[in-house]
């Protein structure tokens, strides 16, 4: 019989409106590092305090990240998954939304509150994206799956900073909170369209084409993944036991620290140091995203075939060396571009490999539980990076000094070596 182990296209079609709802997310993380140069000059913050809305954020994240993952698990799956994920993907469209009601969102201690409830869906949210996406795919196929998923951060933040930069040229400057009303409403149109594609009948004949393909379905180890109104949950506490869960969440720690931070940095430095406009910023801080996609597609892809540690070790490798590299941005235009290109070349795939990592160690029906301990991981580095590269900027001289921007890199850079160490130490001990 002739396999050709061809991906479905009702795969691809899943990935269509997951891939979307997913890029809304990143953008709903990423709008106020667009719009930080507003933010700073409407409220009247210094580089500690606009940090704050990163931890805010976070703390959010962090706080309804296992909670909120747990409940989007424990319900039907497959098809069934759409309703659960609408939920909370609502929840983080509407407190970005507020943001961009001025009348409301006026002091930015309103914005710090509407940033924090964001988080405490976003987190969440993603967990339950990207458990969608694995659930739609050929479990053979589920590294590169979750590479081309996670391309939405950076390329769906990519485009968003265009449509930023766009928005904020044709409303003005004085309407710059308006931009936050644009994601909002494209996602509610995507869940719309995610809801009336995402069918048991969808479902069943994916799973049948699957396995004429010769692959395995995702629910497949999972007794009546559809039929049943739950599937098991597996207890917490045996997914947190799972040493490569909480070493990876260790990595994700460092990974998002040092990634946020450099989120953080650019636009500041862009604007600040640099000199750049404002609008102009929103687009040269996301070059990075060029490259960041594909890095995601083709590590992705390698993780399939030649392991998830060989991968992390290139990733970690390159990007300890590409953080401290990122200092040299002062010599002009032509090294912001190749740096940010360069470090988005494993900048965002180590997410979807360290996904790959611990799906890979648990039962089927606890991946959005191990997801929900790696971005708790994920999430505490995040609320960190955004206040402490801020409170370094603002001690090495503030906005305009070069000298708290080498030192934030500095960071970034060490916490990388510290992911690598964390890997192969792991590594070692799980073949013991």
């Amino acid at each position: 019989m002739n396999v050709k182990h061809k991906t479905p296209a009702l795969s691809w079609q899943a990935m269509f409106f997951l891939y979307l709802l997913f890029a809304m997310n990143a953008n709903g993380r990423e709008i106020t590092n667009r719009l930080s140069p507003y933010i700073i000059d409407t409220f009247h913050v210094d580089a500690s305090q606009i940090g704050l809305i990163g931890t805010i954020s976070a703390i959010g994240m962090v706080i309804g990240c296992i909670p909120l993952a747990r409940w989007v698990e424990h319900g039907r799956h497959g098809a069934g998954m759409k309703t659960r994920v609408s939920v909370i993907s609502g929840g983080y469209l509407l407190f970005m939304a507020l943001c961009g009601i001025s009348p409301i969102c006026c002091t930015f201690m309103v914005l710090l509150i509407f940033q924090g409830f964001r988080g405490l869906f976003s987190a969440p949210g993603e967990n339950g994206e990207v458990g969608a996406v694995v659930e739609w795919w050929p479990k053979e196929r589920n590294g590169f799956a979750l590479g081309f998923h996670h391309t939405a951060y950076p390329w769906g933040t990519l485009i968003g900073g265009f449509l930023v930069t766009g928005l904020l040229s044709l409303l003005g400057d004085s309407h710059w909170q308006l931009v936050f009303l644009l994601f909002p409403v494209l996602g509610v149109l995507i869940i719309l369209g995610y809801n009336k594609f995402s069918t048991k009948e969808r479902y069943n004949r994916l799973e049948s084409e699957i396995e004429a393909q010769g692959m395995t379905p995702a629910l497949k180890s999972v007794e009546s993944a559809e039929s049943s109104s739950h599937v098991e949950k597996i207890p917490l506490g045996q997914v947190m036991k799972n040493q490569k869960v909480w070493t990876t969440a260790i990595m994700g720690f460092c990974c998002q620290f040092s990634y946020i931070g450099l989120m953080f940095w650019m636009p500041l430095y862009l604007a600040f140091v640099a000199g750049y406009s404002y609008s102009a910023v929103a687009s040269l801080s996301v070059i990075y995203a060029i490259t960041g996609g594909l890095g995601q597609i083709v590590w992705g892809g390698f993780s399939d075939k030649f392991g998830v540690k060989k991968t992390l070790i290139i990733c970690f490798a390159w990007l300890a060396v590409m953080f401290y590299l990122m200092k040299y941005i002062d010599q002009g235009i032509v090294w912001i571009i190749i740096l940010q290109l360069l470090i988005g070349c494993c900048s965002n795939a180590v997410y979807p490999v360290m996904y790959k990592r611990v799906q890979d160690a648990v039962p089927d029906n606890a991946n959005i539980s191990a997801n929900s301990v790696l971005t708790t991981g994920i999430f505490i580095g995040a609320a960190c990076a955004t206040y402490v590269t801020g409170l370094l900027i603002e001690l090495g001289g503030g906005y305009e000094s070069i000298s708290g921007y080498n030192t934030g890199l500095y960071a970034m850079a060490a916490l990388m070596v510290i992911a690598l160490v964390v890997l192969i130490l792991s590594e070692a001990f799980s073949k013991k």
